[in-house]
């Protein structure tokens, strides 16, 4: 560090305010106050946070280290812990990316000293994260008046310059969302899992049971990790009419008053997943993971709650889909069903209107959906993914008995020979042809000729119910239909392109 700067930092000591002997926190994980005893004479404290315990080192800081222990202090008493670890970190990301220097000089200069270094140095490599960990910091000199910060600042820093950039940026191109054949595949095992609960609780194992319980409150409610990982075995309420609600917490606000609960109905049909699972819970047969307190419902960290998601949903479609891809699909999907912007703002949890409208400038014309359900849109072809493995050809689908042969008459559209079924029609409870090309069970004729044909045939139906319903795109039959045509039409052109590879 050059001489002048560590000069001035040892003047800019000598005036620091004393630190408290301990300071105490509150981890919402836990649900008790936390304490950190004589932080002045350490060289790391340590946060728990999700049941984990986060180290948080001074030595990188160098002559900067009592400064840092006393914004330290002051974030834990203004806001969230799990923003004062993001904004440590990021702080020492800063350091090592740029340099002690830079750093100290920040704390060290006047404002607008400061101000010009931001400008001239800061910004040409910073990211986003760090500027918004250095503009915390000097906002938390700003209020402990150390050196030349004093509250008359704040308003220089709420002048500095941040880098370009859109954080929203996988939203706005949509490769977060599920495509529809996807989302099938997560619907029909939820389904699938409660049928299988019907029919004989004992056949759904203890953990499959908590996945799939989880995978509902994640693609229905697009709850984060955190929230699912903090619901309580107390804050599900069961009714005798078979109702389930379920109270959580929003997370990830910087200001704690704003940490308010809300409550969400789970799906009749899928409130016996709940049922079953807190009455295992109850009965102690739930396994739960280190450090995860004995009250939260699932026994899992945040983090155990995210790799549970990413491999059901791994094992489901053949994609690793994270929580927030599955968070990113549920707010689109009501965007595109006409939610207000306030409403979408309350579902996901957001204290400001202005994030939702990422998903609504995401959200397609009506032209276009009704061009998407007609299975013609070539922006659509691209998103959506076929949801079937296998195919088979003339002689395999004669060869099937008459019940994994598939055939029906549609809304009076009579269609066979479309492929087979692995399952057989006698025991599937769903609409022949209509709910075959979404469903993993089907096995399509390797005949593209034959799959265009469905499209041609129910391309009319599609338009009749779009006008029916005024394009009511939370109309069941209407997005089936959508869901089916995309699904025929992708399987005879990817039949279609196999073919001419071959040749």
């Amino acid at each position: 560090m050059k001489p002048e700067l560590l000069e001035k930092l040892v003047e800019l000591s000598a005036g620091l305010p004393q630190l408290p002997p301990v300071i105490r926190y509150y981890d919402d994980f836990a649900d008790e106050m936390v304490a950190i005893r004589d932080i002045g004479d350490c060289d790391q404290v340590e946060l728990r946070l999700d049941g984990v315990r986060c180290p948080l080192e001074f030595v990188l800081f160098g002559a900067v280290s009592d400064v840092v222990k006393r914004v330290l202090v002051d974030w834990l008493h203004q806001y969230d812990p799990h923003s004062v670890k993001l904004w440590f970190d990021r702080l020492c990301s800063y350091i090592v990316r740029r340099g002690l220097d830079s750093f100290a000089y920040l704390v060290a200069s006047p404002a607008y000293d400061a101000r010009a270094h931001w400008t001239s140095f800061v910004l040409t490599e910073v990211q986003v994260d760090e500027g918004s960990a250095l503009r915390a910091m000097l906002r938390s000199l700003c209020r402990l008046n150390i050196g030349h910060w004093e509250p008359s600042a704040l308003s220089v820093i709420r002048a500095l310059p941040s880098p370009k950039v859109d954080r929203y940026r996988v939203v706005r191109i949509g490769d977060c969302f599920l495509p529809l054949d996807h989302q099938s595949l997560i619907v029909d095992h939820i389904d699938a899992m409660c049928a299988a609960l019907s029919n004989d609780p004992q056949s759904v194992d203890d953990e499959a049971l908590r996945d799939v319980c989880i995978l509902v409150t994640s693609y229905q409610y697009a709850f984060r990790p955190g929230q699912i990982a903090r619901i309580e075995t107390a804050d599900v309420r069961l009714y005798s009419t078979g109702a389930v609600h379920v109270a959580v917490t929003r997370i990830k606000q910087k200001d704690n008053r704003k940490r308010i609960r809300e409550t969400r109905r789970i799906k009749r049909e899928w409130g016996p997943l709940f049922n079953e699972f807190v009455k295992r819970r109850d009965a102690g047969r739930v396994m739960i993971e280190e450090g995860v307190p004995p009250r939260l419902l699932f026994g899992l960290t945040p983090s155990g709650v995210s790799r549970v998601i990413l491999e059901l949903t791994s094992d489901l479609t053949g994609e690793a889909w994270s929580p927030t891809d599955l968070r990113h699909t549920a707010a689109q999907r009501l965007a595109d069903g006409g939610i207000s912007h306030a409403g979408l703002s309350e579902f996901m949890g957001h204290s400001s209107d202005r994030v939702a409208n990422v998903y609504f400038d995401a959200s397609p014309p009506q032209a276009k959906r009704i061009n998407d359900a007609l299975a013609i849109s070539p922006i659509y072809k691209n998103v959506a993914k076929i949801a079937t493995t296998k195919t088979i050809d003339k002689a395999m689908l004669l060869g099937l008995p008459a019940e994994k042969q598939i055939g029906g008459v549609p809304h009076g559209i009579p269609i066979a020979g479309i492929g087979g079924c692995n399952l057989g029609q006698n025991l599937c409870m769903k609409n022949p042809v209509v709910a075959c090309y979404t469903c993993s069970q089907f096995m399509p004729l390797n005949d593209p000729e034959i799959h265009q044909e469905v499209v041609e045939s129910l391309r009319p139906v599609v338009t009749e119910f779009a006008a029916a319903s005024r394009n009511n795109q939370q109309s069941p039959a209407y997005a089936q239909l959508k869901s089916t045509l995309d699904a025929a039409r992708r399987i005879a052109e990817e039949l279609k392109s196999d073919g001419e590879d071959e040749v």
